[in-house]
């Protein structure tokens, strides 16, 4: 839907030209709720929206890795595809079989070519991250994104950020929440050049010393069943047209 913007000059003098007095007070002037629907722009993160029901995702496509395998696994909500595995990176993704499919092997493009689903929700990166430089992971990526818009044409893309790990995990393996982080603000000017969503859900799991709290986790990495449902809240809270 196009929207237009009257500058401020603009509305005074509508505002005069049609009231016969003054501009009402402040007291009468309404008020906008604290959460609305998020706009369809790209140049910053989603908002919070209304919730929307857990049968939402029932045409959803979630690619990721164990993360993602394990929050489908706790069936919060009905996934239409999960398209996950253990360690899954974003070149792999692309170009290789990498999906179980009728007893063999399968890519990208033949899990979901001639497919009905009409959202994607993606998180990698994490992997790669002690391997792969910036450049190759934005360009990766970039690649991934464009490979999915030529498979589901018109379909929009949620891209979330990366979860940090615990302090404790974050000391003895990599990568660690620092590059994680750098990780992250490649993907929030990747979400902006490439007209995707940005979902913030890291905002939701860092703590003040930017890690993952220890009681929303089962080893430092993956999430335990409060981390599970609280991953789920915010999907739900962020997302267009609900």
């Amino acid at each position: 839907m196009r929207s237009f913007r009257l500058c401020p000059l603009a509305l005074l003098l509508a505002v005069t030209l049609s009231l016969p007095g003054q501009a009402a007070p402040l007291s009468n002037r309404r008020v906008l709720p604290s959460v609305v629907d998020p706009p369809t722009v790209f140049d910053s993160p989603l908002p919070a929206s209304r919730p929307v029901s857990a049968d939402w995702f029932s045409d959803a496509v979630f690619i990721g890795d164990s993360r993602t395998e394990e929050l489908l696994a706790a069936k919060l909500f009905p996934a239409g595809l999960a398209l996950t595995q253990m360690g899954l990176n974003v070149r792999d993704v692309r170009s290789d079989a990498v999906f179980s499919w009728n007893g063999g092997r399968a890519t990208l493009r033949q899990m979901l070519e001639g497919s009905s689903y009409s959202k994607v929700y993606l998180m990698l990166g994490f992997h790669e991250a002690s391997w792969m430089d910036g450049e190759d992971f934005y360009t990766e990526y970039s690649l991934l994104i464009d490979e999915l818009r030529s498979i589901l044409p018109g379909v929009p893309i949620y891209l979330q950020t990366l979860l940090p790990v615990t302090v404790s995990r974050s000391a003895v393996r990599g990568p660690d929440n620092a590059l994680l982080a750098e990780q992250n603000a490649l993907l929030a000017r990747l979400a902006q050049a490439k007209q995707v969503y940005l979902v913030r859900v890291d905002a939701c799991f860092t703590e003040t010393n930017g890690a993952l709290a220890p009681d929303l986790s089962s080893d430092g990495f993956h999430l335990a069943v409060q981390g599970n449902a609280r991953w789920f809240q915010y999907l739900r809270t962020h997302t267009i047209g609900s």
